[in-house]
């Protein structure tokens, strides 16, 4: 992803949280972590974010997997 599209993620965020700012430094420093995912991705993740959290999200909340399949637990069952 490049600065231009996290630019226009940040300024989403700005919308959808009121209270959330950003400068040069926090896109430079969002950039360096979030150019190596797809903007389709972190976008979609956003849109899922905000319909459940009343705060702002952080980066690792924007590139993680929102289907919860890494946040399920395996049921274990004991074969007899």
């Amino acid at each position: 992803m490049n600065k231009k599209e996290i630019y226009k993620l940040i300024v989403l965020i700005q919308v959808y949280y009121e209270n959330f700012h950003f400068d040069q430094n926090k896109l430079d420093s969002r950039h360096m972590v979030l150019q190596k995912y797809t903007y389709e991705r972190v976008h979609e993740n956003l849109l899922e974010f905000v319909v459940h959290s009343p705060h702002p999200p952080m980066i690792c909340e924007l590139v993680q997997n929102t289907s919860g399949g890494s946040r399920d637990i395996p049921v274990f069952t004991e074969s007899i």
